[in-house]
């Protein structure tokens, strides 16, 4: 069995143990009101694809050789000029794509649900191979020091060498019941850093796929298989020496990268991708709190409790800001320092779960209708 994620996730947990008379709790919050201290703008909006077929899938925008590479979960890859929102190129690969894009060494990778690697060249869109893995693929690839790296939701890693020959797998066991989400891996430092729905984080070397070591970031406890949920979905975040990671119904940890020791620990649950932010690490928890976390200590330095289940994206910082957006496809600046609330728009009413990407002081946002955006601080 199978727990597959949705927008309501939290509310299909709880619900299995509520009455009729206590549901609404799970709903998300109204907005509060809110004077905004500045407005938003819209510099331009761009059709990549079709609606979003799985609002599970992990596919944010990605910068790179001054190109932003976004998929579509209707099986559309697109190059776009982030000056004017035209597109450069677009390939269409005739299956939904559900994780990804990563980009690297001139190659675009994403994975699909069909289970699938696909690689495009970055320069022109078109396919250089596609491989067959063992299941689906709903988090990015990662591409890099001549390879390119897969996690499926079965819970295997799989390399390729940059012209499609696989290298080595690593199957990993599988509680009963998970998240429907995975955790992209990371090529770092000639290792493979992955995290798994059993609540273990691991880092395998590169070019054999050997375990250099394995950590339990969350062990799973109580009586119910929901309960027992600890899975680690989301990318771990390398910086300098140490690796920051979090898991669902768990910690946000921080361990030393060379040997997975523990510098660390705070109890918080996640399943969005953490940001890195000077000395902070920016987290939205699972009920959308969103937080602001010492990263050399884990002391937590703010928390904004007033988007209290609305679903929100991953956090990012934009100057002296941070952003997230919701459910309902509205945008919210917080305060960097504070994090207070001071501004939002609603940018698209179909929702928008993708993590925000920052160029300079654009935000690029994807929404579930398969619109790119650039927006500013006005």
């Amino acid at each position: 069995m199978r727990l597959f994620y949705t927008g309501l996730l939290l509310s299909v947990l709880a619900l299995s143990g509520c009455s009729d008379d206590d549901i609404d709790i799970y709903e998300p919050d109204p907005l509060v009101d809110l004077d905004n201290k500045f407005s938003t703008e819209v510099l331009w909006s761009t059709d990549i694809g079709d609606e979003a077929l799985d609002k599970t899938a992990k596919i944010s925008p990605v910068y790179a050789y001054e190109k932003i590479f976004v998929a579509g979960n209707d099986g559309s890859v697109a190059a776009v000029n982030p000056e004017n929102g035209k597109i450069i190129w677009k390939t269409e690969l005739g299956v939904p794509v559900g994780g990804g894009p990563a980009v690297s060494s001139q190659l675009v990778a994403v994975g699909t649900q069909s289970g699938e690697v696909i690689v495009l060249d970055a320069e022109k869109g078109t396919e250089k191979w596609r491989r067959t893995v063992s299941s689906e693929v709903i988090s990015s690839p990662a591409i890099g020091d001549g390879y390119v790296v897969v996690r499926t939701v079965d819970g295997k890693v799989t390399a390729f060498d940059l012209a499609g020959e696989q290298k080595w797998f690593y199957d990993q066991s599988m509680p009963k019941l998970t998240l429907r989400g995975n955790s992209a891996p990371v090529i770092v430092g000639g290792g493979v850093v992955s995290g798994f729905s059993n609540g273990k984080l691991a880092v395998f070397l590169l070019e054999n796929g050997q375990i250099a070591w394995e950590k339990t970031i969350t062990a799973p406890s109580g009586r119910s298989e929901i309960q027992r949920l600890v899975d680690v979905d989301i990318k771990p975040m390398v910086a300098g020496k140490n690796i920051y990671v979090a898991a669902y119904n768990g910690n946000l940890v921080s361990v030393k990268a060379n040997n997975g020791e523990t510098v660390w620990q705070r109890e918080l649950s996640t399943f969005q991708e953490i940001t890195l932010s000077n000395l902070m690490l920016l987290v939205t928890h699972e009920n959308s709190y969103v937080s602001a976390v010492n990263r050399s200590n884990g002391v937590m330095l703010w928390t904004q409790k007033d988007l209290h289940r609305r679903q929100l994206s991953a956090p990012v910082s934009v100057g002296d800001y941070v952003v997230v957006t919701d459910f309902e496809g509205y945008l919210h600046w917080l305060s960097r320092k504070d994090g207070s609330l001071l501004s939002r728009r609603e940018i698209d009413s179909d929702g928008i779960g993708a993590e925000p990407l920052v160029i300079n002081d654009k935000v690029i946002l994807l929404s579930y209708s398969g619109t790119l955006y650039a927006v500013k601080k006005k």
